[in-house]
């Protein structure tokens, strides 16, 4: 009797030691499906902060590429110019031997840094330019990647790292996404004011002079009705570098002239005052990128044309001199930036990524007659995780408030609880 006994008891020890094992296997797998939709969700949201950082880096970086193909246009300008300043000097000094000698060589000096200013110049816009474009062309790849269908792929990928019999999927609720959208056409403004602020003061100009020639009187010299200034004649320079209102071209001219004043009359010789006028030429050059190269200045840059004859000089120069490699800038690219109307928050938008994984029940729960029990739903174990995209600035950089944009690359994410709605929909999948 007493051997039956023990034999009973060893036998409920061991279904005991069993079932205990087991259901520590079932909580092991259970803690295992839920720390792998952890790590899928943050996994997928932190994709999409990636995708977003990436797009703001490479706009940073489009942004310099331009800078720099306005500085290599504003040096090839400022290159002609000053070349043809010196020739313009050599021939004034031809009267005084020894100057003209010196500013002989010097015109030879300036024609040689003048060549090769243009052939770097050329080479760089080329080359800054066809890494716009890719970089441009990797943001809209990459915005492919941040989809319902993408992140699904990516948490998925992830559970089944952790165990292959885990499958999971991002469950479709709107606000998964912080939305960007192309800048293109005229929307491209913004992408330019932000160059324009990042230009030097020498290239954004004007760069502009005027030097009364006090030793030069003008015809006017003496005109009681006109004021002093008008009395001598004047050196008057001009230039600026500026992007046309289409944004498809960068130009820079720089001009000088010699200006005076003429006394103007009306009937029987009476004085009406002194109108300024450009006598002579000194100085002149201009650059384009763009393409195709129109040969003439759009616009009015620097306020060169008032140096009409001189802007007129450096229009026949840029026409019939085109810098090789200038011809390959496209425009301004097309960038993409965070679609405000689309955000429920223009400051700081939050895009919330809630990941459903599961499990077959069986794992873990032993097989047969000695299989614990499911009360799962659908023949299958559910976890359910969530995360979020934000853009915060990272702690060590200056306390600052900063808006989101796609222009700082400050994206981040983590996990977060799961809210109401995400509870429902998944809810919806477990039956």
């Amino acid at each position: 009797m007493v051997l039956v006994l023990c034999l009973a008891l060893l036998l409920l020890g061991a279904l005991g030691l069993h079932l205990s094992f087991a259901a520590g296997r079932a909580f092991t797998q259970r803690e295992r499906l839920d720390a792998a939709a952890d790590a899928a969700a943050y996994s997928a949201a932190l994709w999409q902060a990636r995708v977003l950082n990436y797009q703001a880096l490479a706009n940073r970086a489009i942004v310099a590429h331009e800078v720099a193909i306005a500085q290599a246009v504003t040096l090839a300008s400022w290159a002609r110019y000053i070349a043809r300043f010196s020739q313009t000097a050599s021939v004034l000094a031809a009267p005084w031997p020894p100057v003209a000698g010196v500013l002989a060589a010097v015109q030879d000096a300036a024609g040689v840094v003048t060549e090769i200013t243009e052939q770097v110049a050329g080479e760089e816009v080329a080359v800054r330019s066809a890494d716009s474009r890719l970089l441009a062309a990797g943001q809209e790849f990459l915005q492919l990647s941040v989809g319902g269908f993408a992140a699904s792929a990516i948490a998925n990928e992830i559970v089944r790292s952790a165990d292959p019999r885990f499958f999971a999927f991002t469950l479709p609720l709107p606000g998964s996404v912080v939305p960007t959208r192309r800048l293109a056409g005229d929307d491209r403004a913004r992408l330019f004011e932000v160059v324009r602020r990042s230009l030097d003061d020498f290239v954004l100009g004007p760069r502009g002079l005027d030097l009364p020639l006090y030793l030069l009187p003008s015809p006017c010299f003496g005109s009681p009705g006109a004021g002093w200034s008008a009395w001598f004649s004047a050196l008057r320079k001009r230039g600026g570098t500026a992007m046309a209102p289409t944004l498809e071209r960068w130009e820079a001219a720089d001009t000088l002239s010699l200006h005076t004043h003429l006394p103007q009359r009306g009937w029987f010789g009476w004085f009406l005052g002194c109108r300024q006028a450009e006598v002579l030429p000194l100085a002149w050059g201009a650059a384009e990128a763009a393409s195709p190269q129109t040969g003439l200045l759009a616009g009015d840059p620097g306020q060169v044309r008032e140096n009409p004859a001189a802007a007129a000089l450096a229009e026949q120069t840029l026409g019939a001199s085109p810098i090789a490699g200038m011809s390959a800038y496209p425009g301004l690219p097309v960038v993409r930036e965070l679609d405000q109307a689309a955000l429920s928050d223009p400051r700081f938008p939050v895009a919330r990524l809630a990941v459903l994984a599961r499990a077959p029940a069986a794992v873990g729960r032993g097989a047969g007659r000695l299989a614990l029990p499911s009360g799962e739903s659908g023949g299958h174990v559910w976890s359910l995780a969530s995360a979020e995209v934000f853009f915060r600035r990272p702690p060590g950089e200056p306390s600052r408030i900063e808006y989101a944009s796609l222009f700082s690359p400050y994206w981040q994410a983590r996990l977060v609880e799961p809210s109401a709605p995400e509870r429902a929909v998944a809810a919806g999948y477990a039956r």
